[in-house]
């Protein structure tokens, strides 16, 4: 029986692997979604990892993300800057244009989105002062500058605007469906928007890259001193990261943000033996109760406790494959049992594939000849452990009078035996016309 080209154990194969595939993915009833209160309007807690959603609400709610706008930046900026930051970039004056908001809004919000308000947040920076493009980050992210915000744009995409339009391009690319961000620092503008699960994705980004990490986790940093402003000691503004009430040892990389559209914001990371959770909130009533939301969140989740599913066992999982101009079977099997852990919120709905590496000969018994691979529902891989062949098997010699031996093809076969009839035949003709 062939199915596609298969040969029909590669086909017996297959349809084990999806039998199992199917019956793992019906004993996952629905991740046992975590059980605890949040009050922000929208909110998800994210593997850091896998992708893995262990709570969630209204996660694709396109909401006003303020500052946090800012970890698109950051995460943009250094993808498409991977220098070691240290060249002079000087500040030119449009990316320190202001307007009130309350003429933002008079004028229907027609001016350009990155002009910056008196009473935002800023970095201080001055028309044309020369500063190292480094701290430009620092000062975005511990000061929450939106000033810093404008000139990394600009410096990195030559204008504004066209540091937006990458920025967003490059955002879609990477799976974020409800976003469309106007300028680089979140201040409000009615179409400047996202959702918190395109932000946890944003920050799924960020934490893979260590500098990220460095520039967000750091309590303090030294502006160096420019051709307009001596040297200043800043302070990281995150209430996670100093001492106090909502200080928290766990956290990786925290942005909160905040403006009266969008209220209080926040999106981090956070890492307990090795287990990493991302969580985004939005619509938040105080800055207090996001704090208190986004440990709640992580706090509940690196309580669970580790699950273990069995997959296969060495003793009951032997897959077979038919060689290559062979009519002997190879049979593999595992060096052991193989299972998955996960905890009980990120439950995943696994898939089952198989990968023969060796189908010619010889092949010696015990040697690796193929794997095992499970992914998850997002093609994330869990697991993965080799197959390894239950006996020997060598190439056979040919022998031109067994035409079921590899030696010898059937048409030299043919051939022989037409050869051998034609000699004795002429052998015959002779014979017969010698009686004459």
């Amino acid at each position: 029986m062939e199915i596609l080209g298969l040969d029909r154990s590669s086909v017996q194969t297959l349809l084990t692997l999806a039998l199992l595939t199917l019956i793992f993915s019906c004993q996952k009833v629905s991740g046992e979604m975590l059980k605890v209160r949040v009050e922000a309007e929208a909110a998800i807690l994210m593997n850091g990892k896998t992708g893995a959603i262990l709570y969630e609400k209204n996660p694709h709610q396109m909401k006003y993300p303020a500052s946090i706008t800012k970890l698109a930046t950051l995460l943009y900026a250094l993808k498409q800057n991977p220098s070691d930051g240290e060249e002079s970039v000087t500040c030119p004056g449009h990316c320190l244009k202001r307007i009130r908001f309350d003429l933002k809004k008079a004028h229907h919000f027609r001016d350009p989105a990155y002009w910056l308000e008196p009473d935002g947040s800023h970095y201080w920076i001055k028309s044309g002062e020369k500063l190292v493009f480094k701290e430009l980050f620092y000062g975005m992210m511990l000061l929450s500058g939106n000033d810093a915000a404008n000139l990394i744009a600009h410096h990195v995409g030559g204008t504004i605007p066209e540091f937006l339009q990458g920025m967003n391009a490059y955002l879609e690319d990477i799976g974020c469906k409800e976003t469309l961000l106007l300028n680089p620092h979140g201040l409000h503008h009615p179409n400047h928007v996202t959702s918190v699960y395109d932000m946890a994705l944003v920050v799924q980004e960020l934490i893979s890259d260590k500098r990220a990490c460095n520039i967000a986790l750091a309590r303090e940093y030294k502006r160096s001193k420019t051709n307009l402003q001596s040297a200043r000691l800043f302070q990281n503004r995150s209430q996670l990261l100093r001492e106090g009430k909502f200080f928290y040892p766990k956290i990786l990389l925290a942005k909160s943000g905040y403006h009266k559209n969008a209220r209080y914001t926040f999106a981090g990371a956070a890492e307990q033996e090795g287990r990493v959770l991302i969580a985004v909130l939005m619509g938040c009533e105080s800055s207090d109760r996001r704090y208190r939301d986004a440990i709640r969140l992580f706090e509940t989740a690196f309580a669970e406790e580790e699950r273990v599913r069995p997959l296969f066992t060495r003793e009951d999982s032997v897959f077979e494959t038919k060689i290559e101009g062979e009519k002997r079977v190879l049979s593999a099997s595992l060096e052991g049992d193989l299972s998955i852990c996960y905890y009980p919120s990120e439950e995943p709905e696994i898939q089952v594939e198989l990968e023969w590496k060796k189908k010619r000969l010889p092949i010696q018994k015990g040697e690796a000849v193929g794997e095992i691979k499970v992914f998850n529902e997002n093609r994330v891989l869990l697991e993965r452990a080799p197959l390894y062949a239950l006996q020997e098997m060598s190439k056979r010699k040919g022998n031109p009078f067994l035409g079921r031996e590899k030696g010898i093809t059937l048409g030299l076969s043919v051939a022989l035996a037409l050869s051998l009839l034609y000699w004795f035949l002429k052998k015959a003709s002779r014979k017969k016309g010698g009686l004459k």
